[in-house]
Formats: structure tokens, C-alpha cells, sequence
């Protein structure tokens, strides 16, 4: 069966023009299968499969992988964000554990009168680990900078109900200091900033601020260390 032809008739309305074709049947089905296949490559390689109804289009797909990109940075952001949220939970977390613990002992690096004020101001509430205040407040007039203590790099810079707007730095001897209650971050996660470099604006903001001023605290080792044992202060 598979070798007795067959023959394929093409024959005029008048019939006396007639073509045949004759293979046998295996050379026929050989033969639809490679033209389905052929016209199946037509439509997967070429233009022509954009006039499939449903095909995304290039500019479609296009926008499709620029957004895929951006969600892949966003997923980024937010994995190197909540690890720092979380560094900084942490670090409450131990002050909180033993509020009554001894200060910690100042190493050469933390010198006072290494570091510099934030904002120009009289203090308003000053370190009480007890009452779980972990750092000092500074009165200041809404919109006014806020400085850096000493060189670092940003590694939180983010919006809080409770304490406005937050920025945190990273100083090479590893001290963090934290600052809140802003009402505008300038700087960014990833930033080095210098000593005195501007980071913020001061405002007051969130649901804890009573007025307008800076609560800055700082963090050594995952204990708070009085920032006015670092801040020269008079």
C-alpha cells in the first residue's frame, strides 16, 4: 500500500488539458507534512505572525521586557531595603532587650568632638534608654538642612508613618546614625556623603513629633550610644 501510487489530476473545465502528479502514498504524506511545516515557519520566522490576531507586536514586547526589567530592579530595591529595615529592627531590638545596660565605652574612632552637629538648635530631649528614647531631639525650624555627622554612605532612606522621613548612614568605623522626622530625603541608598554634606530637610513629621525638630540617634555594635557623647555639643 505504501508503494502503489497515486495520482494527483488537474484537468481543464473543457478536458482536454489535464496534469497529473503521481507518487506513492508515502511520498504524499512526506509531502504534507513538509508543507505544513513550511508554511508553520513562515508564520513562527517571519513578519507574517504579527497578523496573527492576539500576536504581541514588537513594540509590545519591547515595552513587556522594559517593564520586566524595571520590576526585577524594584524586586532589588526592595530585597536590599527590607535587609536593612531589618538591620535596623535589630539593632532596637538589643537596646530594648537590656535597656539598663552600662554605655558603651567610647573607642578612639568616636572621640567626642569627632562629629558635627546635624542642625543648629538647643536640645529639647536628651538620650534616655529607659524610656526607650534612643537618641536625642533637636529643635530646628521646618525646612532646615540637615547635615551628616561625619563621611558615610546611605543605607536606609525611606518614609515612616511613625517618624517621617528617615535617613540612615553607614560610617566606616561602623557607627550608624539615624535621622528622623525630615520632611524631604535628598540623598539616596548607595550615596557617600561627606562630613557637613547636607541629607535632608527637617520638619517634624510623622505620628511621634510633637513639633518641628531632629531625633537623631546613634548605633554602634547593635547598642545606641548617647549621640551627645559624640556631637560637639556645649
Amino acid at each position: 500500500m505504501w508503494k502503489s501510487p497515486y495520482r494527483l489530476l488537474w484537468i481543464a473545465d473543457t478536458g482536454t488539458t489535464r496534469k497529473e502528479l503521481r507518487l506513492p502514498l508515502w511520498g504524499w504524506i512526506v509531502g504534507i507534512i513538509g508543507i505544513l511545516l513550511l508554511i508553520w515557519a513562515i508564520f513562527a520566522y517571519t513578519p507574517l505572525r504579527y497578523t496573527i490576531p492576539g500576536y504581541p507586536t514588537r513594540s509590545f514586547r519591547k515595552k513587556y521586557n522594559q517593564l520586566l526589567e524595571r520590576v526585577q530592579q524594584l524586586e532589588q530595591k526592595f530585597a536590599q531595603h527590607t535587609a536593612i529595615i531589618e538591620e535596623l529592627r535589630s539593632l532596637e531590638a538589643v537596646a530594648r532587650s537590656d535597656p539598663q545596660a552600662p554605655p558603651l565605652p567610647l573607642i578612639p574612632t568616636l572621640q567626642s568632638g569627632q562629629y558635627i552637629l546635624p542642625v543648629e538648635g538647643q536640645v529639647t530631649r536628651r538620650f534616655q534608654p529607659a524610656r526607650e528614647h534612643w537618641g536625642v531631639d533637636i529643635s530646628c525650624s521646618p525646612g532646615d538642612p540637615v547635615l551628616a555627622i561625619a563621611e558615610g554612605t546611605v543605607i536606609f532612606a525611606e518614609y515612616s508613618y511613625e517618624t517621617g522621613y528617615v535617613i540612615a548612614l553607614q560610617h566606616p568605623n561602623g557607627l550608624i546614625s539615624i535621622y528622623k522626622h525630615n520632611s524631604r530625603l535628598l540623598r539616596r541608598v548607595g550615596e557617600k556623603v561627606r562630613t557637613g554634606d547636607i541629607i535632608a530637610s527637617a520638619g517634624g513629621l510623622g505620628t511621634y513629633s510633637t513639633g518641628a525638630h531632629l531625633h537623631i540617634e546613634t548605633w554602634l555594635g547593635g547598642v545606641a550610644v548617647d549621640p551627645l557623647k559624640l556631637l560637639a555639643y556645649e
